[in-house]
């Protein structure tokens, strides 16, 4: 295949109307991916606090079992 510079067609600048409708289009796109992403984050957010929840009163039951055993142990109460 040669090139033809006969053969090229001009380029068409879109008006003011078409930019307007993509742009519309893209930004209810990206508002529909946008609220998706905020439940997302949501759910993993809840997911940090709940377990952050587990892992403190974890710690304070642990940390009251040792001071229980301690305390009966030093101060002969068992």
């Amino acid at each position: 295949m040669t090139y033809d510079p006969k053969q090229e067609t001009a380029m068409v600048l879109p008006d003011i109307h078409d930019i307007d409708k993509r742009l519309s289009s893209h930004e209810a796109v990206c508002a529909e991916r946008y609220g998706a992403l905020r439940e997302r984050v949501g759910r993993i957010e809840a997911l940090g606090w709940s377990t952050l929840a587990a892992m403190l009163t974890t710690a304070v039951g642990g940390l009251s079992c040792v001071a229980w055993f301690f305390f009966t142990k030093t101060l002969h109460l068992s």
